[in-house]
């Protein structure tokens, strides 16, 4: 059970990070599968392989380990405050800005994800 919710919070910081199964387990020296059965609770990583996770991604080591309830509390709340003032603004302006806003984010993902590598 431990290990679904660690390996649920390896996935969250991964897809945060906007980096693929496949580039941090290349990082990492781990097969594509390998970081999949974490991610599904397949696997246990031990707590040098969760650290080494844990820098790859930015996080601390604790993200990972802290109470599910308190980590989730902390980032959902603020997810929600972000969304929401997204979305007012999204009705704040034209299509044609929200077209140029999508192509905008799309194109500092793909070079967000450039420059990790």
């Amino acid at each position: 059970m431990i290990y679904e919710k660690i390996g649920k919070r390896i996935q969250r910081a991964r897809e945060s990070a906007g980096i693929s199964q496949g580039e941090l387990a290349a990082k990492m020296g781990l097969t594509q599968a390998a970081l999949s059965n974490y991610e599904l609770g397949k696997r246990r990583p031990s707590l040098s392989k969760l650290e080494d996770i844990a820098n790859s991604l930015g996080k601390p080591l604790s993200y990972f380990l802290e109470e599910p309830a308190a980590v989730n509390d902390q980032e959902d709340e603020r997810l929600e405050k972000v969304v929401a003032e997204m979305i007012d603004l999204w009705y704040d302006i034209s299509e044609e800005e929200r077209q140029y806003l999508l192509d905008f984010i799309r194109w500092r993902r793909d070079h967000s994800k450039r420059d990790r590598t």
